[in-house]
């Protein structure tokens, strides 16, 4: 926003369009209301708007019974009319030093009716106008002010709402100035959606689709839009489900040429029969299409990925073949095919891959359980030769009962995995690996409503690999503490802090090391007054790429420590100095992670990627005079932001 020129909205075709479609919707209801006419019958029997029953003359039996059959009566009820007039002022400052005042006058009128009955179709408009002075000042650019005027209005059409088969038709213009809520460039929002859905009378199936459309319009020029298309269809019988969903959506950006496209489709089946047999089988195509940066430093990717799996379980049941009462055995087996193109600016590579496994576990005994599993996968690449792999594991494991030492709990546990892999390129390779782990707990009870929970545990691995003919090994320890409580039913709380370490010996050292940290509460202070708020908080480091000793996969290393933060705290008094009606809240929230959700398809998500905010809000009513202070901070797309927005409001 430094230096920028307050303009006029350019969005004078946009608003024409739109007044031209109001006009000739309010123009079509009105005609609507003048008179009814007959249709096909509804429902049976009389209804509100039937004509009288005649007294006696033969002349009027004809028109009752035309009456009766008519069912619809295509008439509007009285017109139901609300509205409200608001005088906003709004304050910010930015980071350089810019300052921007905005005065505004806003008045909105809301319509409502319904055709026939409530429940046959809803019927619902509105109409703003507002008239907004805005005046800019930066540290090195003379003051500049302009006045503007701009239209918002809405329209919804809601045909059978209560029945088996709802539609939905919703068009809004709306101006961000109106919501007081824009802290960057102001801008106006065009958004369409339409919505069907169906459910027959009996059966379990449902089906839905869904098509929305987001633009925002701002007042330098730039557009940002979104549209989305989804629907899903369910449809259950017998030991069968099957479900479908597909999506797509596409955002694309003026000021930046940035264009995204995301498309996805899938098809579930899964069988479950009253017996322990479940197959979940999906299928899946996700195509995504990326274009960032300006026409310089453009760079485009895109990625076409299609993809069958299988997953089916099976434990015997008594009666059933393989059952064993003292040694229950659990069958699982898997087989997926993934077919994936990545295509970017420099280059385009194809890759097909087949997979498929069969794995098994049999607890011997309470203490003791083995397991053994087999996969085979094919790979193929462009301009590669194909590769073929196989590999097959063993395990034993063993877990004795727990032993009480004092207050505290110490379960421990061995194991052993012997593993043979072949592959076309990499030849034969064995694995040979012993784990031990043992750890100890406790809780504490701290009167009737608070707990606390300790855990300490720590890990032993040693992995040999007859390619490098080298034993990794590796040692971990973890530590958690977690407390909840409850006080006499006016809070609730939660604090856990879990912290882990493991190092590994092998070519080289290497060190992995996670910290976690998650806070919650809850608090009724008073009748009037309650405070929420939730911490997480994760940081990860690892130093070195090595082979995980515990798992026998590769970790690779990250650049020192990543951190990740997010929270809120909430704090509101609906009662300020015993005022009556007079609420104060705070609100503080943070995210280290914000994504940009408007480019992932999310029509709701704001044009602002806010990453820190602070506000702190004082709101006053009385009868239909209601009345705004808001002071707040934020930080977004790495500036920060000051403003204070005042606002009165009469509704009527």
């Amino acid at each position: 926003m430094p230096g920028r020129r307050p303009t006029r909205f350019d969005g004078r075709l946009g608003l024409r369009k739109f007044a031209q479609r109001f006009v000739h919707t309010a123009a079509a209801l009105l005609a609507l209301r003048c008179g009814a006419a007959a249709a096909a019958a509804y429902a049976p029997g009389e209804t509100a708007l039937d004509p009288p029953p005649s007294s006696g003359t033969e002349a009027a039996e004809p028109l009752q019974a035309a009456a009766n059959g008519n069912g619809i009566q295509w008439s509007l009820a009285p017109w139901r009319t609300s509205g409200s007039v608001s005088l906003d002022a709004r304050w910010l400052r930015l980071e350089d030093g810019t300052r921007s005042t905005l005065g505004l006058l806003y008045n909105d009128v809301d319509f409502s009716t319904h055709v026939w009955q409530p429940w046959f179709i809803q019927l619902r408009a509105g109409l703003g106008t507002l008239v907004a002075r805005d005046t800019t000042r930066g540290p090195a650019a003379p003051e500049a002010s302009n006045t503007s005027t701009a239209l918002t209005g809405r329209f919804s059409l809601a045909a059978f709402p209560l029945s088996r088969f709802p539609f939905e038709l919703r068009t809004e213009l709306s101006d961000s100035r109106v919501r007081g809520d824009s802290l960057g460039t102001d801008y106006r929002s065009e958004r369409i959606s339409l919505t069907q859905s169906y459910r027959p009378e009996l059966g379990s199936e449902s089906y839905q689709i869904n098509v929305e459309r987001s633009r925002l319009r701002a007042i330098d020029g730039a557009v940002d839009t979104v549209d989305s298309v989804r629907g899903t269809a369910l449809r259950e019988f017998a030991d069968h489900s099957f479900e479908l969903t597909g999506w797509l959506s596409r955002n694309q950006r003026t000021d930046s040429d940035e264009r995204n496209r995301i498309a996805s489709l899938a098809a579930r089946h899964t069988f479950h029969p009253a017996s322990s047999l479940h197959v979940d089988t999906m299928a899946t195509w996700n195509d995504v299409q990326l274009r960032s940066g300006d026409a310089a430093s453009r760079f485009d990717s895109a990625s076409d990925i299609r993809q069958l799996s299988s997953f089916a379980t099976w434990r015997p049941r008594d009666g059933e073949w393989l059952y064993s009462k003292d040694a229950p055995l659990y069958l699982t087996g898997s087989a997926r095919i993934v077919d994936a193109t990545v295509e970017s600016s420099a280059a385009q590579q194809h890759v097909r891959t087949l997979n498929g496994a069969l794995g098994a576990s049999q607890d011997l005994t309470r203490e003791w359980r083995i397991a053994a599993s087999a996969s085979g996968t094919q790979a193929e690449q462009d301009g590669a030769p194909t590769l073929y792999g196989a590999t097959g594991n063993a395990s034993a494991t063993y877990t004795p009962q727990g032993l009480n030492l004092g207050a505290w709990r110490y379960t421990p546990s061995l194991g052993a995995t012997y593993g043979v892999a072949r592959s076309s390129d990499a030849g034969s390779r064995r694995t040979l690996g012993a784990q031990l782990a043992h750890g100890v707990s406790r809780g504490l009870a701290w009167g009737d409503a608070d707990s606390v929970s300790l855990n300490l545990t720590q890990s032993l691995g040693a992995l040999h690999d007859s390619q490098t003919q080298i034993w990794s090994r590796a040692i971990a320890h973890s530590a958690g503490i977690y407390w909840q409580g409850s006080g006499a039913g006016a809070s609730q709380s939660y604090a856990g802090l879990s912290v882990s370490d493991s190092r590994t010996w092998a070519q080289e050292r290497g060190s992995f090391q996670l910290v976690n940290l998650q806070l919650s509460r809850r608090t009724q202070l008073s009748r009037y007054a309650s405070w929420s708020g939730n911490l997480t908080w994760q940081a990860t480091r690892s130093d070195t790429t090595q082979i995980d000793a515990f798992t026998g996969t590769q970790r690779d290393a990250g650049l020192g420590w990543q951190n990740f933060t997010s929270g809120s705290l909430n704090y509101e008094h609906q009662r300020l100095f015993d005022v009556p009606r007079l609420r104060f809240t705070a609100l503080l929230a943070a995210n280290s992670q914000q994504l940009e959700r408007r480019a992932l398809g999310d029509v709701d998500a704001p044009r602002e990627r806010i990453t820190a905010s602070l506000e702190n809000r004082l709101d006053y009513a009385i009868g239909l005079l209601e009345t705004r202070l808001s002071a707040r901070l934020v930080r977004f797309d790495e500036r920060s932001v000051a403003s204070l927005f005042a606002r009165v409001q009469r509704r009527y």
